[in-house]
């Protein structure tokens, strides 16, 4: 994932100033006999500040001499301030393994108590585990560095350890823990919001912070080019170029630059908020503009199940309600006798058909769910419309099923003891059926 530059509204402002003059008088006998030639936006807006004085903005400059409307403005000032505020919650990544190999990454911080020095961070499995090192297999030292501390990995006082305490390599996401540290304490560090929509939209904007190529943070941005793909990947480092370690993820896709080193940096929108973890791109040579994302919906309900699971390197486990769905197992599993035949306890949930309809200006796709093989007190043919989860009179999910992984992610919310109730159309009625979900553990 390589280097990559950021570029924020000020700068893509002032460049635009530069590239279309202004009427500002700047030197009347320059050295190289041109005047204003080696003149830069900055030197202009000083000049401008000693006509109209020193109070005189940034965005009374844009407008009074390019011709920026307020809206325009507006619009482009709010992003560079989403930008700097989400590079307080970004964090570079540096994992060693065996005391020799060092893996960099990136990571975002979802929970913070400043007075206390105290965070969760937020990264890929894959920066964290190396299947190749002796051992767990789990880096052994993991540091992180904060924006502006990135530039030297060897300097001890501008960077603070951190414990691998979650990971899932089924979802490519680890969960770090840093406790007391005195350079959180005394940071302008901010910890970031997920979003709470389990949709992203095709045409959405939004940016990246990552520390590429190892080379310190950076921005770039983009657009979501498609909602929900499955992507293959092999994390593994001992055997590369094997199928037999290829999972299936679940990824929305992006066109802002991801670059080696990006992975687990966070993919924000407009607001600054989390709507994905970066976790991989097309490598092929020649190919740019297909970078991939864990959505929000997976990540922000991982969250909370590895923050209350007891982690255990040698032999790392989550447990979560489950569905045999199209797509939530590997290729290899789906394609295995024992899967196949053994279908007396399990249920198909599968997507028939999709039919694209508009919400206000975003276009949704909407997959119809129904039940190919029956159990659990579903029968064959229903349509999954809803689904509710409580824990007696605590409702933790509540919301309609359109899509194939709206049921897939909200299960990530399930515990043991909890109700799961579905609504189905089942005929020309509605029908809701309480779940006897199982529990199943994974990696």
């Amino acid at each position: 994932m390589k280097k990559f530059f950021a570029i924020i509204a000020t700068t893509f402002l002032f460049t635009t100033a530069l590239l279309c003059g202004c009427s500002l008088p700047l030197g009347t006998s320059g050295r190289d006999g041109v005047d204003g030639k080696n003149a830069t936006a900055y030197d202009y807006y000083e000049l401008a500040k000693s006509i109209h004085g020193e109070d005189y903005t940034v965005e009374q400059f844009l407008h009074d001499y390019l011709g920026y409307t307020s809206s325009e403005l507006e619009e482009a000032f709010s992003l560079q301030a989403s930008i700097n505020r989400s590079l307080r919650s970004a964090v570079s990544v540096a994992a060693q393994f065996n005391k020799s190999y060092t893996s960099l990454g990136s990571g975002v911080i979802v929970e913070l108590d400043k007075d206390k020095g105290d965070a969760y961070v937020l990264t890929n499995c894959h920066v964290i585990y190396n299947d190749a090192a002796y051992g767990t297999h789990f880096a052994d030292t993991v540091y992180l560095y904060l924006y502006g501390q990135d530039l030297d990995y060897n300097d001890e006082d501008n960077r603070f350890n951190a414990t691998v305490v979650g990971a899932s390599i089924t979802y490519d996401v680890a969960l770090l823990k840093v406790t007391g540290s005195e350079l959180l304490k005394n940071s302008a560090a901010e910890a970031a919001e997920f979003v709470t929509d389990d949709d992203i939209y095709l045409g959405e904007e939004v940016y990246t912070i990552g520390n590429a190529e190892g080379c310190g943070m950076s921005a770039t941005r983009g657009f979501v080019t498609k909602d929900r793909e499955e992507v293959p990947l092999n994390i593994s480092e001992r055997y590369p170029q094997s199928n037999n370690f290829v999972r299936y993820y679940s990824v929305i896709r992006t066109d802002a630059a991801i670059n080696e080193g990006n992975s687990g940096g966070a993919l924000f929108n407009r607001e600054g908020k989390i709507v994905a973890l970066v976790n991989s791109k097309t490598a092929e040579e020649g190919i740019e503009g297909m970078g991939y994302a864990i959505p929000a919906s997976v990540v922000r309900r991982l969250f909370p199940l590895m923050k209350e699971s007891t982690f255990n390197a040698s032999n790392p486990r989550l447990s979560r309600a489950h569905f045999t769905v199209e797509g939530d197992f590997t290729k290899a599993e789906l394609e295995s006798d024992s899967l196949s035949n053994n279908v007396s306890s399990k249920i198909e949930v599968e997507s028939k058909g999709s039919l694209s309809t508009w919400d206000g200006e975003r276009l949704a796709i909407n997959e119809k769910i129904s039940v190919a093989k029956g159990c659990y007190g579903l029968e064959r043919g229903d349509l999954i419309t809803h689904i509710k989860i409580t824990d007696g009179e605590t409702v933790i999910e509540d919301m309609d099923v359109t899509r194939l992984y709206h049921l897939n992610d909200t299960l990530l919310s399930a515990r043991e003891g909890n109700t799961i109730v579905v609504t189905v159309w089942r005929g020309n009625e509605e029908v809701e059926v309480t779940l006897q979900m199982t529990y199943k553990d994974f990696d």
